[in-house]
């Protein structure tokens, strides 16, 4: 009986996620990765990053870029390999995307695995309006591949969830 209701919950819960993504856009980002958006985003280039971007009705805004080490450090996959899994690794990525964002205050950089492939999270509160970011990155390779949600504050939205968990490895 207690394995019906497991499996019951468990389908009920399949369904109400699936439901709450009904209607994204998967967007194929290279030959790698591709992510769901609640809409169709807006492909753009700056400073040789590639990425795209979509504010929301509600406002949050989801951003996806990525770049290949190989191409603006000269560090391809073998070159990453000994320091990726490195916290100070981690704390330069932390520190250089906190430099480029000074209107964040960022807590520590965490170092993780999804799919096999070496991941780093962090979130940070906007200093005036107090919204906060949501930043996971993905190393595949020798690409980065950085998915970011920003939510307004006092907006209590689980699609930042969604949004994260719909990156797919392309085979």
């Amino acid at each position: 009986m207690k394995k019906i209701c497991y499996l019951l919950l468990f389908v009920l819960t399949l369904s109400v996620s699936a439901r709450a993504q009904t209607g994204w856009v998967t967007q194929k980002l290279d030959d790698k990765l591709s992510v769901k958006f609640p809409s169709a985003p807006e492909k753009i280039t700056k400073n040789g990053v590639e990425g795209y971007t979509l504010k929301a009705k509600d406002s949050v805004g989801y951003i996806v870029n990525f770049l290949d080490f190989k191409q603006v450090a000269n560090l391809d996959s073998a070159g990453l390999a000994p320091m990726k899994d490195k916290q100070e690794f981690a704390d330069q990525l932390g520190a250089g995307l906190a430099s480029a964002t000074k209107n964040y205050t960022f807590g520590n950089v965490t170092i993780g695995e999804w799919k096999s492939y070496t991941t780093y999270s962090m979130t940070g509160t906007e200093n005036t309006t107090k919204g906060t970011i949501s930043i996971r990155m993905i190393l595949i390779g020798s690409k980065m591949y950085s998915l970011s949600c920003r939510v307004p504050a006092n907006l209590v939205t689980k699609n930042s969830d969604l949004f994260f968990a719909s990156a797919e490895v392309l085979k």
